[in-house]
Parts: structure tokens; sequence; C-alpha cells
């Protein structure tokens, strides 16, 4: 009865004082009824990276960027896992979109195995490569963007987001999630792996938006503006543009 109480009768404020008051642990507040009191907790709001208060917060920087940089995913394009972001962005400038996926059990996927060890994939084929929230998942990273850099066409361009402040997942990704990168581990890296190439680095973040991604708030929780102020001293995102040197 009391349990009964609790969960369906009582005021959102009487939960939200018996949570703070180490009573109540499951509490959640509602979306959008987020206040700066319930920060005060040991447990996230959402352990699926907010998708179920209206999606993650890491995304609005990932999707500015493939907007922003929309004009380079044209030709034949590759992405992993599915191709949204190839269609979404490229729209009619793409000319042909495979999607590379490490198992044959997608069935959408044009191209199957491991980005750090695709002899099967031909050299100088693709005009773009999308690359978003992956690379952290491949043990053999730099043998991953040495693929890249040999399957894109010269001239060609690999677009790159990863994660920096992060969750870790609570799913089938967990056991894969092997690194964590900075903006200056990813410069490093694309230096050496595209030499002569044109490389552009940036992060998106700030100590707001990294907390509330990691208590797992929603998209629509979050005033874009707060989301829009730039503090490379906590990346949430970090962001690569690198186009193959054409000699």
């Amino acid at each position: 009865m009391v349990k009964s109480f609790i969960k369906g009768i009582m005021p959102e404020f009487g939960k939200r004082w018996l949570n703070r008051a180490g009573f109540l642990q499951s509490y959640k507040p509602a979306i959008g009824h987020i206040k700066p009191g319930d920060m005060g907790r040991l447990t996230p709001f959402s352990t699926d990276f907010g998708y179920d208060r209206g999606g993650p917060v890491d995304r609005y920087y990932i999707e500015n960027f493939l907007n922003e940089e929309s004009a380079f995913i044209k030709g034949r394009c590759m992405e992993i896992g599915d191709n949204e972001y190839t269609l979404t962005y490229g729209k009619s400038n793409v000319t042909q979109s495979d999607i590379l996926h490490v198992s044959a059990a997608n069935p959408k996927a044009t191209l199957i195995g491991d980005l750090s060890n695709a002899p099967q994939i031909q050299d100088n084929m693709f005009d773009c490569i999308i690359l978003t929230q992956t690379l952290h998942l491949i043990y053999e990273f730099k043998a991953a963007l040495a693929t890249c850099h040999r399957i894109l066409k010269p001239g060609g361009t690999l677009l790159l987001t990863s994660p920096g402040i992060t969750p870790i997942d609570h799913g089938g990704w967990k056991s894969t999630w092997y690194w964590s990168f900075t903006d200056t581990s990813v410069l490093r890296l694309a230096c050496d792996t595209f030499p002569g190439g044109a490389i552009e680095v940036n992060t998106f973040g700030n100590v707001y938006a990294a907390s509330a991604f990691l208590y797992g708030m929603g998209i629509t929780e979050v005033a874009a503006e707060k989301l829009d102020y730039k503090d490379p001293h906590y990346q949430v995102i970090i962001t690569l543009r690198v186009t193959k040197h054409t000699a």
C-alpha cells in the first residue's frame, strides 16, 4: 500500500524530498522537470545516454558537425552500421551509399568486416567515410584509421566523431568500450595516419553539458545556448575532418 502511494499518488515534490533524504533511490524526475537539487544523487536519470528522455546530449554536437561538413558527404560514401547520416546530410550529392558492419547479421550491410583489418575493401574507393562514435570501440584503432586512409580516394574526406567525457554503455557495447580520446590525441593520430592531409580537429562541450550528459539528461531538457558554449577543458565530443592528400 505504501509503495503504491509513493509511486502513484504522492506528489512529485514528496518523491523528490524522499530521494534527497536518502530514501526512494529509484526516483527519477519527469522529463523536463529536473531541478538543480536533483543532481545530489549517486545514480543517473538514464542509463541509456538519455535516449529514454528525448535523446542524447552528445548527438547535438555530432549532428551539428555533420551538417556543417555536409559539403564533403558526396559521391560514394561509407558509414558504419547504417547510412542514416549519409542520406540525411549528403542527400542528392551521394551517388552510392555503402554500409560496413562487422557481422553479416545486419541485412543493410553492403560490406562485411572489421575496419581494423579489411583487406577485402579495395584501395581508393570512397569520396567520404562517416565514422561517428566508433573509434573507441575498436581495440586496434590505429589500424582502423589506416584502413580509412587506404580506402579513401585521393581528395576524399573522413568525418569522425569520438566521445571524450561520456558514460560507458550498459548494453552490448560495454565489452568493447576500449578507449577515450582528447583533441590532442585525435590530432596526433590524424597527422600520423594522413600525412600531407588537410586536418581540422574541434571539441564541443562545457562543464554543464558534460554533467547533463553524465546524468543522462535528454537533449530536450537542456537549453541550446548552454550547449553552444565551448570550453576545451570539458570535451564531450571531439570531431575530426581530414582530407586525404591528392599527390
